[in-house]
């Protein structure tokens, strides 16, 4: 399944960025007004920056044999671009290897197998401040998910008289390695009851679902109830021997699906079975809908 992920693009609208970005080298004149004849334009990546790294994490489905994630560059100028402008971009295996000085988590260069990259050179069309979607095709079941990778993409060339934002300069386009994380098949039921004694009232094989790492030791993957509230699972890795398995609800799914449709928590999650060896998670939790019980185990096998 092709899959696209958007971001918002910043263009001239987007004024209090614009301008807080360039009345920090603003000058005055003689006469004390701000005079802005003097600043040069800037080309950067909005959806940019180690500030905005988790939301450059690719969190495509395991399965997929190809995705689409996209970017922009900016112009960002007093005005719109006054001709076509040509920014050069390149794969930056240097800003990886900087990032990797002060992580945690340490990164390989993404392989050539796994995505594909061509446009390493955009326009900004003239009057306008932005590019157009710039593709990153990525092959999801073709990463291994078990090792960190990351794809930093950095502008390397801006037109004549413009600086490269030394903030937003990079996008850092990554995937978490984790042991446990990887496509499973799923299956959930639901028992319109305090437990789960006596034939569910629903039982459905929902098909692969991708264990999504959030950090080398914790994944997600949603929960068959209601919206899929997604569960938190992390344990511990002593040299690759797993242990120490636990489980929650993530509590933003919480408080957006069961809170406001007046579902609430009675017990659970709890492990039924974890094994990371031959790769089965079984967990359940109780609810109370509207004053109704309802009962949930989801399985996860490889």
């Amino acid at each position: 399944m092709k899959r696209v992920y958007k971001y918002k693009v910043l263009t001239t609208g987007a004024g209090l960025f614009l301008m807080g970005f360039l009345l920090n080298s603003c000058v005055k004149s003689r006469s004390g007004d701000t005079d802005f004849s003097g600043l040069k334009p800037v080309v950067l990546i909005p959806e940019g920056g180690l500030n905005a790294f988790g939301a450059s994490a690719l969190t495509f489905p395991g399965a997929d044999p190809s995705d689409t994630a996209f970017f922009h560059v900016n112009y960002a100028a007093t005005n719109v671009a006054p001709a076509d402008e040509t920014i050069t971009l390149s794969v930056d295996q240097a800003a990886m290897q900087a990032y990797n000085t002060t992580s945690a988590v340490q990164y390989s260069l993404f392989p050539d197998s796994i995505y594909s990259f061509k446009s390493t050179t955009v326009t900004v069309k003239k009057g306008n401040n932005y590019t157009d979607n710039i593709p990153v095709v990525v092959f999801p079941d073709k990463i291994d998910p078990t090792q960190s990778y990351m794809l930093p993409i950095s502008i390397k060339g801006g037109p004549a008289g413009s600086t490269i934002s030394g903030n937003f300069g990079t996008i850092y386009y990554h995937v978490i390695g984790n042991p446990i994380a990887g496509t499973y098949n799923w299956r959930w039921r639901r028992w319109n009851a305090p437990d789960s004694s006596g034939a569910p009232n629903n039982d459905v094989q929902e098909g692969p679902i991708a264990f999504s790492p959030d950090d080398p030791t914790t994944v997600e993957v949603p929960s068959g109830y209601f919206e899929g509230a997604r569960y938190v699972i992390t344990f511990t890795n002593n040299g690759g021997v797993l242990s120490n398995f636990s489980v929650s609800l993530n509590p933003d799914d919480v408080k957006s699906q069961f809170v406001p449709n007046g579902i609430s928590l009675t017990s659970g999650p709890t492990i039924m079975a974890a094994d990371p060896v031959h790769g089965f998670y079984q967990f359940t939790y109780t609810v109370s809908s509207g004053g109704n019980p309802r009962t949930l185990i989801d399985t996860y096998s490889k």
